[in-house]
């Protein structure tokens, strides 16, 4: 008999964290579920992890494949999943032991494309929960373009999205999934979520929205905040045009939010190439900054916010910088935010 939950976990040189994962999917009250590993190319010993717990357990299977990021991963465990309908967890964070009972109830209950719920962000300092900027409740497609399309991606405090955009946070129901999943294109490694999410939550019929938070995410210090990525720029480019043409197939007027996005992405692409690119001088970072502001489709994102506002005040400010290109000032801004966050760690 076919599983209603196929719950998919991409792992990566997660050894630190992976078993911890994995335990957090097998206490769920709820046991009406398959897990699937996805070992993508680890080198850290996940791979021993995986076929120890599915040696243990039958209702895990384990997918090894070389490295591909991901999106490849989340699409491999798909096209091998039972379920009825498809959830995601990356193998550092972990659940709530009544995630998948409390969302499947209201899927079943209201027969809904996709559940969605809240986010608990969690690094050494402590946590803070994310919540999404619409109310709990059940939303068909007249109240979906009322209430929730208009704010998808701009609609929470400072220019944040509506809606949070991770996978993991969500129950799926499996066409609607594989349909937007499908042909994804598998190297896209920025954004991934978002492009993914919203494209189904246009396409969902009926979306149920749950005011509380299930799942843990675990912040690690390699994400983009804090390391330098040279390819940060293009690849902010690339996930925006990949925008632009998903919302036409489905014909949404979301260029307003989509700017905005746009913009609120841009800053963190100028904070990355400002702070971050120790290879070269601050006048060639500036430049570099200069060039990327001056592309069409990120000039036209920052003259709608300009216009507009709305990011709050700290990101106003930013954008005003930005738009006068005062690229030096900017700098000092994020330098000495930096140096803040620095010290208050210690």
């Amino acid at each position: 008999m076919k599983p209603l939950i196929s719950v998919i976990i991409p792992v990566y040189n997660t050894k630190r964290y992976v078993r911890a994962c994995i335990d957090s999917v097998l206490a769920q009250s709820f046991k009406d579920f398959e897990i699937i590993l996805v070992n993508d190319g680890s080198t850290d010993g996940c791979k021993e992890i995986c076929d120890e717990y599915a040696s243990d357990y039958s209702i895990i299977s384990v997918i090894h494949k070389k490295n591909g990021g991901p999106i490849s991963a989340r699409k491999a465990g798909t096209k091998i999943s039972a379920g009825k309908y498809i959830a995601f967890i990356d193998s550092d964070d972990s659940i709530e032991p009544d995630m998948y009972e409390e969302m499947i109830g209201k899927a079943l209950e209201y027969d809904a494309d996709i559940v969605i719920s809240e986010i608990i962000y969690e690094d050494h300092t402590g946590s803070q929960r994310q919540r999404n900027m619409v109310d709990q409740g059940f939303y068909d497609k007249d109240r979906l373009r009322r209430e929730v399309y208009p704010r998808m991606l701009t609609g929470g405090q400072n220019g944040s999205t509506g809606v949070i955009p991770s996978m993991c946070n969500k129950l799926f129901r499996r066409e609607l999934l594989e349909n937007v999943l499908g042909d994804f294109e598998e190297s896209i490694q920025y954004g991934e979520d978002a492009l993914c999410s919203f494209p189904c939550l246009l396409d969902a019929e009926r979306v149920y929205v749950i005011d509380k938070a299930y799942y843990h995410y675990r912040t690690v210090p390699t994400s983009i905040m804090r390391t330098y990525d040279s390819s940060l720029i293009s690849k902010s480019v690339l996930l925006i045009e990949l925008f632009d043409k998903a919302f036409k197939e489905r014909g949404f007027d979301g260029k307003w939010q989509l700017d905005h996005y746009a913009a609120r992405i841009a800053i963190e692409c100028i904070r990355n190439e400002l702070l971050f690119n120790k290879d070269i001088p601050i006048k060639k970072r500036i430049r570099r900054v200069s060039r990327y502001m001056a592309s069409p489709r990120i000039s036209e994102a920052f003259k709608t916010v300009s216009e507009g506002g709305g990011f709050g005040d700290v990101n106003d400010k930013k954008v005003k910088l930005l738009i006068n290109r005062r690229f030096f000032l900017l700098y000092l801004v994020f330098l000495i935010k930096n140096i803040n966050i620095k010290f208050h760690k210690q």
